[in-house]
């Protein structure tokens, strides 16, 4: 007889961590932005900028979270991963790849425009100048990195899934 698959799958766990990740980046974005409001009044904003994007990526994470549970994905007795969680894992992982490609490069536009300009006022106009020159320079090699990704995805559940299904020898 065979076991019913227990736990959840790696996409759910993927998301999961990117949701802490996001939140841990959404509260630490508001906490600057009050300390810099009272202590720091010119840069306030820089703080606040990155607010509305780390949200809505908060908001799509967690919907990318609710549709890879377990209960979505799995049937009651389902002894096997199906082919339609395979294809999710792997489509997944190429989406948490962008968000992570995402947010490295808008936090080092971040700290370099920052340290390159003197004046508080012009830094979120030079961030948004490095990052888009950033992007510009990355986007011919982001579809490799997904692919990258996914690849390693596949290589990994196929590997999961022949060890599950081999049968021990006895020596």
């Amino acid at each position: 007889m065979k076991k019913r698959i227990s736990g959840n799958s790696d996409t759910h766990l993927m998301m999961r961590k990117a949701k802490a990740i996001l939140l841990v980046l959404l509260s630490s974005a508001l906490l600057a932005t009050i300390l810099l409001v009272v202590f720091y009044r010119p840069a306030a904003y820089l703080a606040g900028l990155p607010i509305p994007a780390l949200f809505f990526g908060f908001l799509f994470v967690s919907y990318l979270d609710k549709r890879a549970t377990a209960r979505n994905l799995r049937l009651g007795q389902q002894t096997a991963i199906s082919s339609a969680e395979i294809d999710m894992d792997i489509h997944y992982a190429g989406i948490n790849t962008s968000l992570v490609l995402t947010v490295l490069m808008a936090i080092s536009a971040i700290v370099m425009a920052a340290t390159m300009v003197d004046n508080w006022s012009i830094v979120g106009a030079s961030a948004a100048f490095i990052l888009l020159l950033s992007i510009f320079y990355v986007v011919p090699y982001i579809p490799f990195f997904i692919a990258d990704a996914e690849e390693d995805e596949r290589e990994k559940l196929v590997t999961e899934s022949e060890e599950k299904t081999q049968i021990p020898v006895k020596e």
